[in-house]
């Protein structure tokens, strides 16, 4: 039986003890109330490769998925802020991009469903109307206003809201219209990127996976993720290059020796990526040492800035896993799960059809496919990708381990820099 397999059947068995983990873990530290997890499949390994804290792709869940994360969402506002009846969502600025508008539209009728009242509102100095409509995906219009400070409260013209929720990952600077405010925000601007690291984020993951594993009585190398921070990486100087490439050696000669142990016929890879960040940018995959020290002028400055032009000079190694999914179109995927207060809502399929099994499919060309629950056995019949109890619950211990990178930015002071 394949190491999946006997995943999912182990989790199966376990599943009243794995339901308390979780339970125990969501009331002992603040997990985000929104989260996506980006998964990496393979027959020997399932692990998070990604996991975002303000997630932009509640436009490729389908309808069903919607209608379960409106639920979810209901009953985690009503629970935490029964008084709360308007909603500000404060979005990126990303002005062209039809995809992400439609997935503010997507979000804003998710939570209308439950009959919240619902804006949107822009923080950013470059913004300077006091309302403005952009263009969803579908032709819709998404109606914006500028967010403005008053007193302790956030205000727009359209009204003061009762909740703040976040889907602006502030990579550069935490906002400091949104600190020192009365109303709640969700999931808090202190983890945005500018301060967040994933080095911390896969530290707390493979602890908690050596948690879950041992409940599952299975090796921890199924679903933890080897990852190693290097500091003061220049990809520009040689120097650092050779240092990083020594780094990556020696992470090669450890998996080498690990796959030996488990009988996995495979030849181990590495991911370098920026410690923080997201969109798939500042990120490749290497083979061996040399590919770093001898990288030409094009890798170089793919990993010389990551999102917003921020330099990159802290990185993760981390372990590759080769997706087994690939679609009879020869597209290679990987799932995307969706996750309210670590509970799985849905998911989808990342599939990207100029990529292979190895490369990081979060890049230009990537599309998307559906998923479907056990519990929708039907969807099955129009194609799409079963939702596994693994991908489940792989995705909430990631989700759960975000909630203690959160726990620990807070104790820490949280936003280190701030901006108008």
């Amino acid at each position: 039986m394949k190491p999946l397999d006997v995943l999912n059947k182990r989790i199966s068995e376990k599943r009243r003890e794995l339901e308390s983990w979780v339970t125990a873990q969501t009331e002992k530290v603040l997990v985000p109330l929104y989260t996506s997890v980006d998964l990496r499949v393979s027959d020997y390994k399932i692990a998070p490769v990604d996991t975002n804290v303000f997630p932009a792709g509640f436009n490729n869940l389908s309808q069903k998925f919607r209608d379960h994360t409106s639920e979810l969402f209901k009953d985690y506002i009503v629970r935490k802020y029964p008084k709360a009846r308007r909603i500000l969502i404060i979005p990126e600025l990303n002005t062209r991009n039809q995809y992400y508008w439609e997935n503010i539209s997507v979000l804003k009728s998710i939570l209308e469903k439950v009959d919240y009242k619902v804006q949107v509102g822009i923080v950013s100095d470059d913004f300077y109307h006091d309302e403005m409509s952009f263009k969803a995906l579908d032709g819709k219009e998404v109606l914006v206003y500028k967010v403005i400070k008053d007193g302790h409260r956030v205000v727009t013209t359209a009204g003061d809201p009762d909740l703040i929720l976040i889907n602006n990952d502030f990579s550069d600077k935490c906002p400091k219209t949104l600190r020192d405010i009365i109303q709640p925000v969700e999931p808090p601007v202190e983890i945005g990127w500018h301060t967040r690291k994933k080095s911390l984020h896969f530290e707390y993951y493979n602890k908690l996976a050596g948690e879950i594993t041992a409940i599952l009585d299975i090796d921890p190398s199924v679903i933890s993720i080897k990852t190693v921070h290097e500091e003061g990486v220049n990809f520009d100087s040689p120097d650092d290059r050779a240092r990083a490439a020594t780094c990556v050696e020696s992470i090669l000669d450890e998996l080498s020796e690990e796959y030996r142990r488990r009988g996995i016929d495979y030849d181990p890879y590495l991911f370098l990526k920026s410690n923080s960040g997201t969109y798939g940018m500042a990120v490749m995959n290497v083979a061996d040492g040399e590919s770093v020290r001898a990288l030409n002028s094009e890798g170089r400055k793919r990993m010389r800035v990551s999102k917003g032009g921020k330099p990159v000079r802290d990185i993760v190694i981390q372990e590759g896993i080769p997706t087994s999914l690939e679609l009879s179109s020869g597209a290679s995927a990987e799932p995307v799960i969706y996750l309210v207060e670590a509970q799985a809502v849905g998911g989808f399929l990342r599939l990207n059809q100029s990529k292979n099994v190895l490369e990081n499919l979060n890049t230009r060309g990537m599309e998307f496919s559906d998923m479907y629950s056990a519990d929708d056995p039907s969807a099955s019949e129009n194609g799409g990708v079963l939702i596994t109890p693994a991908y489940e619950l792989v995705a909430s211990v990631a989700s759960i381990a975000a909630g203690y990178e959160i726990e620990k930015i807070l104790k820490e002071g949280g936003c280190k820099e701030e901006v108008s």
